[in-house]
């Protein structure tokens, strides 16, 4: 994959959010906490997973290595992006991709982090329940 020219949105992600690091983000050589990025890529991940589930009440059951291939600088903005891998049927794994945005050459993007993460949509009680992948159908699988 070449970061020359390269949208995750061609390879079927979404982009869910994206933040600019700011100062309180950072540690004191102006890079971006590590646990901070960790946040926001489980914020990113929930607000996509509940929408892919159908679900208010979804957690995070495994999260994979987290690799950071590059840090992230005072001042980039960063972009957080998803796609499902597979449906299971109380479970969801996605694929999360952490890429840099240059307002100046929007597609020359650099990937920062690629994780996957298994979500699991629960009840009242906090126990795995069945989801429905679409309006309408529960999944089977």
């Amino acid at each position: 994959m070449s970061h020359e020219r390269y949208n995750p949105v061609d390879e079927g992600f979404q982009l869910i959010t994206r933040h600019t690091v700011m100062y309180p983000d950072c540690n004191t050589t102006h890079k971006l906490f590590g646990g901070r990025l960790m946040q926001w890529i489980d914020e990113a991940a929930g607000m996509f997973v509940r929408c892919e589930m159908h679900r208010e009440k979804v957690v995070t059951a495994h999260l994979d290595r987290l690799s950071f291939k590059r840090p992230t600088e005072l001042g980039e903005i960063i972009e957080i992006y998803c796609k499902v891998l597979r449906y299971g049927r109380t479970s969801l794994s996605i694929a999360v991709m952490v890429t840099n945005l240059d307002p100046e050459a929007p597609a020359h993007r650099r990937v920062k982090l690629e994780t996957q993460m298994v979500w699991v949509a629960i009840d009242q009680d906090g126990k795995p329940c069945a989801y429905q992948s679409a309006p309408g159908e529960l999944t089977s699988s």
